[in-house]
């Protein structure tokens, strides 16, 4: 919660001190380059997927063959990423009216870019770690280096240093982020450094599907802020960013909480004694319980709060945009405990003509949308995608494959979890638009209410799920089972 809260400054201070003219470019360059990064995830997803048994069995010279034949493409990777991030910096000029020379935005855009190619030679051994279930080694250090740069950051700014302070400081985070968790990782696996004559080639052919997959996500996902600039400037791209900020860090937030058993989650599919649908459906109610909360809650109070924040004309929010981010929150949180069993069992191979479709659906549509609603239509051009394209494909995907059960299960699950937020979402927007007068009347009162919501949100929701639903109830069973058993183990 803290890297939120410090950024949420820095946005601030970032945008009076160097203008939103500047922040939108940063903003652009970053979506950018995270389809020059595209590989990243991607090759974690696969190369973990491939791990997933040699480890559970200890198994060194299968897990030393996958390794050092992933090694070697992680290397040529890195090496293509840097010719590319060069190439695109000369050409990103053109791209839209800069606040900045020709020289200084191309050097802008490599500067930032370089860090993640050089990493590509640094990330082998941090994914063994990530796939055995222990990335919590590495977590603690990255969010601190992670930390220590939004507070360095507000330092540069309060002290109103040239923004090449901002540039060296973010390429800064990735290197030093990354070297301390191949340290870490190869101190917990001194044998990844043993010499290996032969390599696997499996990873080649996972990898392929996983990038496929990573860029349907990223067309989803990452291309709003390059379609803004494209046709609004930089300055609308510092104001949509300024909103996809705020929901992004609440968003990742509850996807964290959701997706950190996925190594569990993966090792589960392995094992042919466990009841995989049951726990499915456990994890699956856990994950719309919090999308509905965090969605409800940011759907209510996101006026209020970029007025608080930014207090500038131009960045006010209307409640259509916050309905539309609130939507598609809840869909990528609700969508996680399926996208987790698609992965867990490579099924993300079988997906790739959904992930095309997606990538084209998104374009299309934001292009399209932008001309008439302007960030409204870009918002709704996920909105539309999440719910159809994905929403239809997905599900079915890991229903017939994996749980070997009809779709239309699936699909009735989530309309009950989608009448009950909407229905807890209308109650609740009622009562706080009851209340406004007192709420808008102090910062702290509206501190004050947003604890409120959140905590009369959660209370209601919980009530409700476990009540209605048996498989909820069965979490907490679960839960409990476990603090029992460290109990005893402790005794």
């Amino acid at each position: 919660m803290v890297l939120p809260l410090v950024g949420i400054i820095k946005v601030r201070l970032f945008i009076d001190f160097y203008g939103s003219g500047l922040n939108g470019l940063q903003v652009t360059i970053a979506q950018v380059i995270t389809f020059l990064n595209i590989c990243e995830l991607a090759y974690s997803l696969a190369f973990r997927q491939l791990l997933f048994k040699p480890l559970a069995e200890d198994d060194h010279e299968e897990v030393l063959r996958i390794y050092h034949g992933a090694v070697r493409i992680f290397r040529i990777t890195g090496c293509v990423v840097l010719l590319a991030a060069a190439c695109v910096a000369l050409g990103f000029p053109f791209f839209a009216e800069s606040p900045l020379d020709y020289w200084q935005t191309a050097g802008t855009f490599f500067l930032l870019a370089m860090p993640y190619g050089i990493s590509y030679f640094l990330m082998g051994p941090n994914f063994v770690i990530m796939a055995d279930q222990k990335e919590y080694r590495i977590t603690i250090w990255i969010q601190t280096i992670a930390i220590l740069r939004m507070f360095l950051m507000v330092l540069v700014i309060r002290l109103k240093l040239p923004f090449i302070w901002i540039l060296c400081i973010e390429a800064a985070n990735i290197l030093v982020a990354n070297s301390v968790a191949r340290m870490i990782a190869l101190r917990a696996y001194p044998w990844l450094k043993s010499p290996f004559d032969e390599s696997s080639n499996a990873f080649r052919g996972k990898a392929r599907y996983a990038v496929i997959q990573r860029l349907s996500e990223l067309a989803t996902t990452q291309t709003d802020n390059i379609v803004i600039t494209a046709f609004m400037g930089y300055e609308m791209t510092s104001v949509f960013g300024t909103y996809s900020y705020l929901t992004d860090s609440i968003s990742k937030i509850t996807q964290s909480m959701v997706t950190s058993p996925m190594n569990s989650f993966g090792n589960l599919f392995n094992d042919k004694r466990a009841d995989a649908y049951n726990i499915f459906t456990e994890f699956y109610n856990f994950a719309v319980f919090v999308g509905t909360v965090v969605s409800v809650v940011i759907f209510i109070v996101m006026p209020q709060f970029v007025h608080i924040w930014m207090a500038k004309p131009l960045y006010e929010v209307s409640v259509v945009i916050c309905l539309a981010f609130a939507a598609n929150i809840f869909y990528m949180t609700m969508r996680q405990p399926v996208i987790i069993a698609r992965d867990a069992n490579g099924l993300y191979v079988n997906a790739k003509n959904n992930a095309y479709l997606m990538a084209v659906s998104k374009i299309v549509l934001s292009v399209l949308l932008i001309r008439k609603f302007g960030l409204l239509g870009v918002i709704l051009a996920t909105t539309i995608t999440n719910w159809t394209v994905d929403f239809l494909y997905n599900p079915n995907l890991v229903y017939q494959n994996v749980f070997h059960l009809p779709t239309l299960k699936y699909f009735r699950m989530v309309a009950a979890r989608v009448l009950i937020a909407v229905l807890i979402g209308g109650t609740a927007y009622q009562v706080w638009n009851m209340n406004l007068a007192w709420i808008t009347a102090s910062t702290l009162h509206f501190f004050e209410a947003v604890l409120m919501l959140g905590m009369g949100t959660g209370f209601t929701a919980l009530v409700i799920y476990t009540v209605s639903f048996r498989s909820f109830r069965a979490l907490f069973r679960r839960l409990k089972s476990i603090l029992v058993r460290r109990r005893k183990s402790r005794a």
